[in-house]
């Protein structure tokens, strides 16, 4: 009984930081990722609420792997170091219980979080990816929302140019209203002067009405065969101008066309394509040793007409044989094939060298999948040794050491990436490579924990070298 209080006291104060660790990391790699790099592909678009929402949310949940790790991490040190600071983890140590006993319940739900984690990222995070990918690519292809500025020509209206003096407070009133139309594709032929107006748009917002008051209308046609012009005015009180807006309006794009790429797709999904592209592969390396077999002996051809005396010797017979203008057109002929043999061997040396860079690309997101779930597992052997060692909670040295360990892990995680991408590792070792260097620390971390090491105690460093000291004096 007193052993599963033991137990739910740990696992009660791990996940209140673990929880407010993960949605802070996540809140500000969302303000870095998100707001700031795609800040101008969203403003000045007249975007809808529910859709700037739709994407932030996508946004939002697509961070939460990447922060999951360093939640546990901080979560980890947290909990031990409050428990250590506090003689928790020293009475239990006291009442027989072993370090490892004691992180027993917490390694079970470490071990939950990492399945779950992977779950999320083969089954949850393709959906987002592709339907975030889709609504971001629509908000990038959507043209500004109009706006109409005072004394300042506008035309980002496809075929129409206003100018306009003043707005009122409401900016749906205008005043003194140039308006010149080429929608016709001949030049301003239609002009337009009104002293007043007021902007409405249709109700599905496909047209801007134009309601422009005591003005004149100018257009000039253009007679049959372009021989002649005719200028037509026309004075109104009213006159209604109909602004197709449909351009302005943000159209969906089938998410179909994006689903190709490794983002989207769960393992299975990038093993099949994998295989593909490594049947691709083999297929245009096969015919680059064709090509390259017939570009050496087209150049060897080539070669022996620049030398004259290997020329002489192998080809004698073929040169009796042949009249000069016939052998010199072989010759030309056999050059020929060389540069066109040679164009052929450097297309298919980057059709090549894109389909490597795409199954890198591929095997790096299907190990991406599965890696994040064991640094979860690695990160928290990290750090529940640490908390306990350092014996200090809150939010002062836990979160100084806990953010160092996972930038160094984000450091090395991100160069080892760039490694495989320019071909120079093996892209499973490149995305296991991290782990391989923390999983070392984890094992040395844990078993001075075990025993109870002073490692980070400054009181005990400081006796040492105060009898090093003393023995020298």
């Amino acid at each position: 009984m007193i052993l599963k209080r033991l137990h739910s006291l740990s696992v009660r104060s791990f996940l209140p930081p673990f929880f407010i660790t993960l949605f802070v990391s996540v809140f500000l790699f969302f303000l870095v990722q998100i707001v700031i790099t795609y800040l101008d592909d969203l403003l000045g678009k007249g975007l809808k609420l529910v859709d700037l929402l739709t994407l932030f949310a996508y946004a939002f949940i697509a961070i939460i792997p990447q922060c999951i790790p360093l939640a546990v991490l901080l979560a980890s040190i947290m909990c031990f170091g409050n428990m250590a600071e506090s003689y928790e983890l020293a009475a239990m140590k006291s009442s027989g219980l072993s370090l490892f006993r004691i992180m027993r319940p917490l390694v079970v739900l470490i071990l939950l979080l990492a399945g779950l984690t992977f779950l999320f990222n083969n089954f949850v995070l393709p959906v987002v990816h592709l339907k975030s990918t889709a609504l971001l690519y629509d908000i990038r292809q959507k043209k500004p929302a109009v706006n109409i500025k005072e004394g300042i020509f506008y035309s980002g209206i496809d075929n129409f140019g206003l100018l306009v003096a003043k707005k009122s407070a409401n900016k749906d009133t205008l005043k003194e209203i140039f308006m010149y139309d080429h929608s016709q594709h001949m030049g301003n032929t239609v002009q337009i002067y009104a002293r007043t107006g007021r902007i409405t748009t249709t109700a599905d917002t496909s047209a801007m009405i134009l309601t422009l008051r005591e003005g004149n209308r100018y257009e000039m046609a253009y007679n049959s065969g372009m021989q002649g012009r005719t200028l037509t005015h026309l004075s109104f009180r009213q006159l209604q101008v109909n602004i197709p807006l449909e351009d302005f309006k943000m159209k969906r794009t089938n998410e179909d066309l994006f689903k190709g790429n490794e983002e989207m797709m769960n393992v299975w999904q990038l093993d099949s394509v994998a295989d593909s592209t490594r049947l691709v592969i083999a297929k245009k390396v096969s015919n680059l040793d064709l090509q390259t077999g017939a570009l050496f002996y087209s150049r060897t051809f080539a070669t022996m007409n620049r030398q004259p005396g290997l020329k002489a010797v192998l080809l004698k017979p073929f040169m009796a044989a042949l009249p000069p203008k016939l052998f010199n057109a072989t010759v030309d002929n056999a050059l020929n094939i060389a540069r066109t043999n040679a164009g052929n061997i450097e297309s298919l040396k980057q059709g090549v060298l894109s389909e490597q860079d795409a199954l890198s690309r591929l095997m790096i997101e299907w190990h991406k999948k599965v890696v994040i779930s064991f640094a979860c597992i690695v990160l928290f052997f990290i750090g529940a040794p640490l908390g306990s060692i350092i014996r200090k909670g809150g939010l002062g040295m836990p979160v100084i050491v806990s953010v160092l360990f996972f930038l160094a892990y984000y450091i090395l995680t991100e160069m080892y990436m760039n490694l495989a991408l320019e071909h120079k590792m093996n892209e499973g070792l490149a995305m296991w490579m991290p782990l391989v260097i923390f999983l070392p620390i984890s094992i040395f971390l844990t078993s001075r924990a075990a025993n109870d090491s002073a490692l980070f105690d400054l009181t005990f460093y400081y006796n040492l070298f105060g009898k090093i000291f003393k023995k020298q004096a």
